[in-house]
């Protein structure tokens, strides 16, 4: 058994390597290569089950690549998604490749995403400390390193038990709605910024808390036509984004009804400032339901989940703009 003679105050705190003007491009693959040896190094000494990075920090490092394919620790590559695995990753049993919502993301961001994405397919549990490594959005460079205890990290252990624990809700259908909301927030809908609600699972239960606002554009279609894990049905859904009301999708993806309004029978407790209407009523929603649900500020443009009415996490945008690689 691995003894961790690490004092604790190292397993909370980032590890950040700052740039500025006086740091040339040139230079940051290198300090990117040392930061991922650094990065190994430091999984074996505290005891991490998994190192967590940017994809694009390797993509066209073969140093790195080789560094990835040589270690005997879990590596989890975070790409786009749309970009495929490339061949190399096929070589080591410890290289795993995972695909996240293709959008703007802060640092944070991409570190909670990746994680969630991780334990939703399975790569991570619950129980392990994992080192994560993350950088500049758009950048193909790392930055900043930080060491997550998942069992103790409050608010990723809450999304977490979001993800793996809540009855009925398909990792899979969760992973998907994440998506499609990380899209709907960054891009919008026809150049204007949409706010929207997704409430996942437990959805009778919702259906008798909601009334609706229109006609519901979804109602005589087969199920296998309205499944959100098709992708003509991600459209059909940014189409109907400038709907008000919540989206009320089942736990395994098929989406019953747009435009409702959620009436829950009992208020939610109170959120934090600059959380409006919208989030009030969905946080409340799930606490009087078996359900997750995912929020978009139209504001902000901040992603928010709350189960067992409470906010789980949250995932803003970075104040510039960039994509994932």
């Amino acid at each position: 058994m691995c003894e961790l003679e690490t004092p604790a105050a190292i397993a909370p705190g980032p590890y950040r390597v700052v740039w500025n003007d006086a740091v040339e491009t040139n230079d940051r693959p290198a300090v990117s290569r040392a930061l991922a040896r650094h990065a190994l190094n430091l999984a074996d000494e505290v005891c991490a089950h998994a190192l967590l990075m940017p994809a694009r920090a390797v993509a066209e490092d073969e140093d790195l690549k080789r560094l990835m394919l040589a270690s005997q620790k879990q590596i989890i590559l975070v790409a786009g998604e749309n970009t495929p695995a490339p061949a190399w990753c096929s070589q080591s049993p410890h290289v795993a490749w995972i695909n996240v919502p293709e959008v703007p993301m802060t640092r944070g961001a991409q570190v909670k995403v990746g994680v969630l994405v991780a334990l939703a397919q399975g790569l991570l549990s619950p129980t392990q400390r994992v080192v994560c490594l993350s950088g500049v959005d758009a950048s193909r460079s790392m930055d900043a390193c930080l060491v997550l205890n998942l069992e103790t990290e409050t608010e990723l252990f809450s999304a977490a038990d979001t993800v793996l624990l809540c009855s009925g809700v398909s990792p899979v259908v969760f992973e998907r709605v994440l998506l499609l909301a990380s899209q709907l927030a960054t891009e919008g809908r026809e150049g204007r910024p949409v706010g929207a609600t997704f409430i996942i699972g437990d959805s009778d239960a919702v259906l008798a808390e909601s009334r609706p606002l229109v006609l519901n554009p979804f109602h005589g279609y087969p199920e296998s036509e309205r499944n959100i894990l098709d992708p003509k049905v991600e459209e059909t859904i940014k189409e109907f984004s400038a709907i008000d009301g919540a989206f009320i999708i089942r736990g395994d993806g098929v989406v019953l009804a747009a435009g409702m309004q959620l009436v829950p029978t009992h208020s939610g407790p109170q959120l934090a400032n600059g959380l409006g209407t919208r989030h009030a009523t969905a946080c409340a929603m799930t606490a009087t339901c078996q359900a997750v649900a995912i929020v978009i500020s139209q504001s902000t443009g901040t992603i928010s989940i709350f189960r067992a009415g409470t906010l789980v996490t949250d995932i803003r945008r970075p104040l510039t703009g960039g994509r994932l690689a």
